[in-house]
């Protein structure tokens, strides 16, 4: 699904108050979204876009999307480099990670995070990237030199599921991950 920002909450996008007001009618908006789709926040035309909007609208949105029964995979797409600073300083304060593409596409190939990794987190979604899907138990035997156990892994990608950067399907007994968009650039 795509929501055009601009026409569905306006040109300027600031303030603590507008984010929740925002927060609560995009829910309306996604009511008939199925779990696992993605999400792409279109922000073409959208003129400002402020920390204290993010951190009302944005972050709980991407928090309340990692709920098992709503599952939602949000995408930024047309972010104006003038408030790209205020989102990466929200990640920063609120350790939340967000995909940004260039361009609206119906699924985007690539994205860059703007947010923060502890570099285990950030080995892992490099692993799972290059490996296109996977689950802890493969991580293990295929990166052995490692030295790191299925266990760990797993608890790694379910991070990375929860950061909303990683999908997650059951098959049988396992967990087996696979990145929201094929490409990944890390901002940083």
């Amino acid at each position: 699904m795509i929501v055009e920002m601009a026409s569905a909450f306006g040109k300027q996008l600031q303030g603590e108050l507008l984010g929740k007001k925002h927060y609560a009618r995009i829910w309306e908006m996604l009511t008939d979204v199925v779990p696992g789709d993605m999400v792409l926040l279109n922000f073409k035309d959208v003129d400002v876009v402020t920390g204290s909007w993010i951190s009302a609208m944005l972050v709980p949105f991407y928090r309340r999307a990692a709920d098992p029964n709503i599952d939602l995979f949000p995408v930024l797409c047309n972010a104006h480099q003038d408030w790209l600073d205020d989102l990466s300083l929200v990640a920063k304060w609120t350790h939340q990670c967000f995909l940004v593409a260039d361009r609206i596409h119906t699924t985007p190939r690539r994205a860059v995070l703007i947010g923060t990794l502890d570099p285990g987190q950030r080995i892992t979604l490099e692993a799972v990237i290059e490996i296109a899907e996977v689950t802890g138990a493969a991580l293990e035997r295929q990166r052995a030199k490692d030295h790191i156990g299925a266990t760990a892994w797993n608890n790694r990608l379910k991070d990375l599921h929860e950061k909303r950067l990683l999908r997650r399907i059951k098959r049988g007994r396992e967990q087996v991950y696979s990145p929201v968009v094929e490409v990944i650039k890390f901002n940083g």
